[in-house]
């Protein structure tokens, strides 16, 4: 067999089970990624040095589909569009007491709610897409970007967010979700915080 062919192989085989693997990811309407974001040992009110804008014991729950987090791009050269399909969705809640599972209607809103994560078409085509945090054990990263509403009775503000997901080698998956702060009109306070929050999920039953 020639060498190049050989090799080509190989990378496909690789890739395959690449794919494999990653399968073993999505989820269904059955079950859920589900964890509390770090730092809850602090007060609820009071962030700690790695959670801003969450507070203590907030639980995220992610929906999410490895094989939907590519852009497709139909049409022919003249008339070619992206077509973008949700990776997936997060929403965050506080239980009572700082529970870590509650009944929907025990459950105090946090800022996203079934956000959908958005792909980012031009970062496929950048080595940003490639990015790795030091040391080991993560199959894959990802980044998507999220808009959600921070609401009161006084504003309602649209928002962006960006969401880092991690797939780790033991079956969990590590999300990162940060936001800037909205400031008022003025530009001397802030209407709403910025967010900052880390969250390790592993599957769950909804």
């Amino acid at each position: 067999m020639p060498r190049s062919f050989s090799g080509l192989l190989i990378a496909a085989c690789a890739c395959l089970l690449g794919c494999e693997d990653l399968r073993e990811f999505q989820t269904n309407a059955r079950d859920v990624y589900r964890g509390e974001v770090i730092g809850s040992d602090a007060a609820a009110d009071v962030d700690s040095f790695i959670r801003k804008g969450f507070p203590s014991h907030t639980v995220l729950e992610l929906s999410f589909d490895p094989s939907s987090t590519d852009v497709v791009v139909q049409g022919d050269a003249g008339s070619r569009t992206p077509v973008r399909t949700a990776a997936g969705s997060i929403s965050t809640y506080v239980c009572p007491q700082g529970e870590a599972q509650c009944a929907e209607g025990e459950r105090t809103p946090g800022p996203f709610l079934n956000a959908p994560l958005i792909t980012i078409d031009a970062l496929t085509h950048d080595p940003l897409s490639q990015y790795t945090f030091p040391g080991g054990g993560r199959l894959r990263n990802y980044i998507f970007g999220v808009r959600f509403v921070s609401e009161s009775a006084e504003h309602r503000t649209g928002r962006d967010a960006m969401v880092f997901i991690s797939l780790m080698e033991n079956h969990r998956v590590e999300l990162r979700a940060m936001a800037p702060a909205v400031l008022d009109n003025d530009g001397e306070g802030e209407r709403w915080p910025a967010l900052f929050g880390v969250f390790v999920l592993q599957r769950a039953a909804r």
